[in-house]
């Protein structure tokens, strides 16, 4: 049983600081190249059926690293600059800069404002607002809201203080890749408040354009870094219409149909998957990953839409990867090899690939079992909290008004 269900995220750009002073001060630091940073290429590959069924796991992993040095790159830039060689508070902005990727560009930054901290700063990510110490942001000219807004406490570290907070929107970006990604704006937000391990970070997109390019409307990736940072936990959730992966791929109608059946008919479908991955070469990963309609307070199902797993197809799990990619699917626990990641067995500040999995699609109101860690906001990938970012919700994925 194969159904074509496209999963495309973000793709390649640059950006570069190219022009007047600010160059002259960057380029002592790192150059910027966004697009080493905010890449995701899965092309047109199916999320299931043999090897194609784990696209998403080949290439999430290269994503979630290349995105997660995207703030630190940032910071250092300014850093390497000389802004953080004084204390003193610092509020500079630099108009028609020229930037690869989008043209003129208006630069704003306000630097060590620990005195009078930028305060009221809402997120997806967390409850209530936050304050930080240092606001980086990039306007395009012409354009009456930023293509991108960093805030972060510390140029030295996430750790031990309200970490990192950035927005960009993808379609104000110069590139083919980007012509077709509408309004999309993507949320992330790295600390240490983590329920397992010490650093995380959450990546939460609303508006996808749910086209050829950006098939999703609403999705969140969480990472973690556990096992004394020994190991990556990736746990993400994505929604999408059959309706729209219809008209996506007409050729599979009759696939996606059935699959649309077999769900329930709802035209809604949330794409779960969790694994494991060790950070050591040969980077072995062991994963799981399922569909379904969802219930308003449920996780996955072990298998596809909770079909009989004697159906052929209907369960992905477990599968493993290594440096190469794909190495075998529709494995059982005791048919992992014990050098992979633990499909049963986790450790005191990590999970087993079965409890990332059991903690997919969450919130708080989710049962997590005795002893184990409630479901921080962060972490929230449950069908009513994506829901929630088509209403309300969402308005806090979307740029700060910073005086």
């Amino acid at each position: 049983m194969r159904y074509l269900l496209i999963l495309i995220f973000i793709l390649g750009s640059s950006l570069r600081f190219s022009d007047k002073a600010f160059q002259k001060n960057w380029e002592r630091g790192l150059p910027i190249d966004i697009g080493s940073f905010l890449r995701l290429d899965f092309g047109t590959n199916p999320i299931y059926a043999d090897a194609n069924a784990w696209g998403f796991v080949r290439q999430s992993a290269t994503w979630a690293r290349g995105n997660s040095n995207l703030i630190d790159l940032l910071i250092a830039g300014l850093k390497n600059a000389g802004y953080f060689n004084s204390t003193a508070p610092l509020s500079q902005t630099l108009t028609n800069i020229q930037l690869d990727g989008l043209g003129s560009t208006t630069i704003r930054l306000k630097i060590n404002q620990q005195a009078s901290p930028i305060s009221g700063i809402t997120s997806s990510a967390y409850a209530g607002t936050k304050a930080f110490n240092h606001f980086l942001e990039l306007t395009k000219t012409g354009n009456a809201s930023p293509s991108l807004q960093l805030f972060f406490d510390d140029p030295n570290t996430l750790l031990g203080n309200d970490g990192a907070l950035i927005y960009y929107k993808l379609g104000d970006f110069n590139s083919p890749n980007f012509a077709n990604v509408g309004s999309v704006i993507t949320e992330s937000y790295t600390a240490n408040e983590s329920s397992y391990g010490t650093k995380f970070q959450s990546y939460t997109w609303k508006n996808g354009p749910e086209n050829a390019t950006w098939p999703s409307d609403i999705g969140r990736v969480v990472l973690t870094e556990v096992d004394s940072g020994k190991q990556l936990c990736f746990r993400s959730v994505v929604r999408m219409k059959f309706s729209k992966l219809v008209a996506i791929n007409p050729s599979q109608t009759t696939n996606l149909n059935n699959l649309k059946t077999v769900c329930g008919g709802s035209d809604q479908i949330y794409y779960g998957l969790a694994y494991m991955q060790k950070f050591a070469s040969p980077f072995y990963t062991t994963a799981k990953a399922s569909i379904s309609a969802l219930a308003s307070n449920s996780t996955f199902p072990e298998t596809i839409c909770n079909l009989s797993s004697s159906i052929s197809g209907a369960k992905l799990s477990y599968g493993i990867f290594d440096v190469n990619g794909f190495v075998r699917d529709g494995l059982r626990a005791d048919e992992v090899p014990s050098t992979y990641p633990s499909p049963t067995v986790g450790g005191a500040d990590f999970m087993s690939v079965d409890e990332a999995f059991s903690r997919t699609g969450i919130d708080a109101s989710s049962s997590l079992g005795a002893g184990k860690p409630a479901a921080r906001v962060y972490e929230y990938t449950s069908k009513n909290f994506l829901d929630s970012l088509a209403g309300s919700e969402g308005d806090k994925i979307n740029f700060k008004t910073v005086n």
